[in-house]
């Protein structure tokens, strides 16, 4: 039977046992398409001249490091986090705590606006460059090349993190920062929504149990019919993806209705092929299921990965992409509020191949 272990790091050391005693809480959250989070809640000390003192008094100020180290079995996240926020309660007599806020390191992308133009630079490159520029790792998936100015030569207007945001978007891929075998990285590349699960969860009577909560929209897939006008000629550029592509199960979500849309020269477009795909595979993820873990034997669940349902009968039991996780963890136990998406129903085999463009599922 799994315990969880919790480490936390402030100005560079880790909190001691009797530090740890004094934490109420923390909670630590990962999630597609948003910033991950952490927050920590220990109970103060104070004296006879009401100097009121924590083990977190250190980041109170902007953006200072501290990590969240969270580990079940041979499974583990960390979070190298930077405060955003603090909160007090005072309670003389009482309890009083003073709660920390964080986020993931792209808040130090996300500080400063910036006008520059990459002239003949492909997206790839501007994001390796990017977080090379912040000391981040980089995990980035390659991007076409080519010499049309509008594609290949963006301009930014905004923060850098603003301005990847942007360029994952028209590439239909997943941007976010996370630490890989202890290393601080940006992610810059497609997510796999067929990609082997990282563990099965059997809720319903399984041992894992509790109430889950489910919903599909039934309609909201679309085959998706692109015009765009290309960059400095008289000619078009016509695509179409029915979204059934990269399906979790046998009955794909995907392609339920039908749009048609123009992508005029002013979009931030690469071409329309990469945009309808990302479109029509993006909308298929009409299936949601939430849940809360709470079983003693219950796995460490990642975000942006992929588990396997079992329990919910048929129609529900299968492939799901994790698209977020919040952990919250006392001094009573722990649990784990899962978000789960799907483009797909059944528990048969799902689609083969990779993603072709799952815009990281952010709209969703």
């Amino acid at each position: 039977m799994p315990d969880t272990r919790t480490v936390i790091t402030v100005a560079g050391a880790p909190l001691t046992a009797k530090q740890l005693d004094l934490v109420r809480s923390v909670s630590v959250e990962e999630s597609l398409g948003s910033p991950d989070k952490a927050s920590v809640t220990v109970a103060m000390d104070t004296d006879n001249n009401s100097a009121w003192h924590s083990s977190l008094d250190a980041l109170v100020a902007p953006a200072t490091p501290f990590t969240v180290r969270v580990s079940r079995g041979d499974t583990s996240y960390e979070l190298d986090a930077r405060s955003v926020s603090a909160n007090w309660n005072f309670t003389p007599g009482g309890l009083s705590t003073l709660t920390v806020e964080g986020m993931d390191r792209s808040v130090e992308m996300d500080r400063r606006d910036v006008q520059r133009l990459w002239q003949d630079t492909t997206d790839s490159t501007i994001a390796q460059t990017l977080f090379g520029q912040y000391g981040l790792a980089a995990r980035v998936e390659s991007t076409p090349a080519g010499t049309d100015s509008a594609t290949y030569s963006p301009q930014q207007s905004g923060t850098d993190w603003a301005f990847l945001r942007g360029l994952a978007g028209r590439n239909g891929f997943d941007l976010h920062v996370e630490s890989i075998d202890g290393v601080v990285t940006g992610v810059f590349r497609r997510i796999n929504p067929t990609a082997a699960a990282q563990g099965t969860l059997r809720l319903g009577y399984g041992e894992l149990g509790g109430p889950a909560t489910a919903s599909v929209q039934l309609l909201a897939g679309q085959e998706v019919h692109l015009t765009r006008t290309v960059p400095g000629t008289t000619d078009t550029d016509v695509a179409s993806d029915p979204g059934t592509g990269n399906a979790m199960g046998p009955r794909s979500l995907g392609g339920a209705t039908l749009i048609r849309t123009h992508a005029a020269a002013g979009i931030s477009v690469l071409d329309a092929r990469t945009t309808a795909t990302a479109m029509a595979e993006r909308s298929a993820f009409g299936a949601s299921l939430a849940t809360t873990l709470t079983a003693p034997d219950m796995p460490l669940v990642r975000a942006r990965r992929t588990v396997t349902v079992a329990g919910l009968g048929p129609t529900l039991d299968g492939l799901w992409l994790v698209k977020s996780v919040r952990h919250t963890i006392t001094p009573g136990g722990h649990s784990q509020a899962l978000g789960l998406i799907r483009n797909a129903l059944g528990s048969g085999p799902a689609g083969a191949g990779g993603l072709a463009a799952l815009a990281a599922a952010v709209a969703l």
